[in-house]
């Protein structure tokens, strides 16, 4: 650039910052300056605990909570692992996540769409011709449950133990489990609202393998766990184990007062790419800090993996693809999955940035009190400590009772409880 560009550049410059100053409002001398940022609050630990106990009292035999932070890793356990030994919950066991897995999938699915092996907007059809009665489906209402595709689980497990002990051993293949699909009425028209179920990730599996030409459990190795170094995640289907230390899951049954029903051993078939994989409290830290980090999708692709739609009335819980986005109520946005599988639930979520991660788990289900107390999780981990108001003469909280009740859990499966 030429020397008299230089100068007027400049002048223009020192121009611009006079015009700024002038038009800048008047502010006082003890203003806060600019370069202040909000101090992040630290986990509230006593409320995680808190919350674990309450998913006890709820009907967890056991249940774990892991944080993970700028200022390092804690974690929190309570109840036991295994009814029959009394063996302690234990913060490193591995554990079924149920709907967790649509997250992987969805990375996966992502990935396919940057390669240009597939585009979001692109009717299903187009990848596997012929398979869905509706060319208006596209790739992108699979991955935000705007499909209208019904969820065959719902019928599947209406009797919740019958129905888990007809598939606990049985392995389907994709088709027939979207043949289960069709046979019911769809919930709504393709783009329409959001209606969760578990046939879109099924059909996601589809794509996958359709379009990789290997098993998904290749594509969740290769492209996520191996790279990550996410040494206790397995996607394992059919086999019915959990190697290694693991949590046993613990169903509770429609009728009150029945036995809880060990439902650790079982091939997920069920479910596959949409709530098969097995993994650790520790991984799933890993795994959603790392996918916020921009470690597994460009910005672009996180962009559109984070943009949401609302999935109930309380402004508050929204899914984008392959994800949910809870806003807490200090303001705070985390992005993960919740996940629902006979005799587990589970929560992991980070922060946009990565830089703060929680992931939870209590080893029952059909017990959405159960659930719920586990959410609690999240406000403690992410907000800190609630401010606690002037004691009253009216107050009748209890004392470490948390000021903000945790919604009521949203379901991944249909349950009684």
């Amino acid at each position: 650039m030429p020397l008299s560009s230089h100068r007027r550049l400049a002048v223009s410059t020192a121009l611009i910052a006079a015009l700024a100053g002038a038009l800048a409002p008047a502010t006082s001398a003890s203003a806060a300056p600019a370069t202040i940022r909000t101090q992040t609050p630290a986990p509230d630990m006593a409320g995680i605990v808190a919350a674990l106990e309450s998913a006890l009292a709820n009907g967890a035999p056991g249940a774990v909570a892991r944080y993970s932070g700028p200022d390092g890793v804690r974690t929190r356990a309570v109840g036991v692992r295994d009814r029959e030994t009394g063996a302690a919950m234990d913060t490193r066991a591995r554990f079924r996540v149920g709907s967790v897995s649509k997250t992987f999938s969805g990375v996966v699915l992502l990935q396919l769409v940057e390669e240009r092996r597939l585009k979001l907007d692109a009717p299903v059809n187009t990848y596997l011709e012929g398979l869905l009665p509706d060319d208006r489906i596209t790739v992108r209402h699979l991955l935000s449950h705007r499909s209208g595709l019904a969820d065959y689980t719902d019928a599947m497990f209406n009797e919740t133990v019958p129905g888990f002990e007809a598939v606990r051993n049985r392995v389907f293949s994709y088709r027939e489990l979207l043949d289960l699909s069709l046979a019911e009425p769809r919930t709504t028209e393709p783009g329409g609202a959001y209606a969760y179920s578990n046939t879109n990730f099924v059909v996601v599996g589809m794509l996958v393998e359709e379009l990789t030409g290997r098993p998904v459990a290749d594509a969740y190795q290769r492209r996520i766990i191996k790279p990550l170094g996410l040494r206790q995640t397995a996607y394992v289907h059919p086999d019915t184990r959990i190697k290694g230390t693991h949590v046993r899951g613990y169903l509770h049954p429609d009728e009150a007062g029945a036995p809880l029903v060990d439902s650790t051993e079982q091939t997920v078939s069920w479910a596959q790419s949409a709530g098969a994989v097995i993994s650790s409290p520790a991984d799933l830290n890993t795994f959603t800090s790392a996918l916020m980090r921009g470690r597994l999708l460009s910005p672009a692709t996180l962009e559109a993996m984070t943009t949401v739609t609302p999935t109930d009335g309380t402004n508050t819980r929204f899914y984008g693809l392959g994800l949910r986005r809870y806003d807490l109520s200090c303001g705070t946005r985390v992005y993960g999955h919740t996940g629902t599988v006979q005799g587990y639930y589970t929560y992991a979520f980070s922060t946009r940035d990565g830089r703060r991660s929680l992931s939870a788990l209590a080893n029952t289900s059909n017990r959405g009190a159960a659930n719920t107390a586990l959410g609690g999780t999240l406000e403690a981990a992410f907000c800190g400590k609630p401010s606690v108001p002037a004691p009253t003469a009216r107050s009748t909280t209890p004392s470490g009772f948390s000021a903000h009740a945790p919604r009521p859990a949203e379901r991944d499966l249909p349950e009684r409880y």
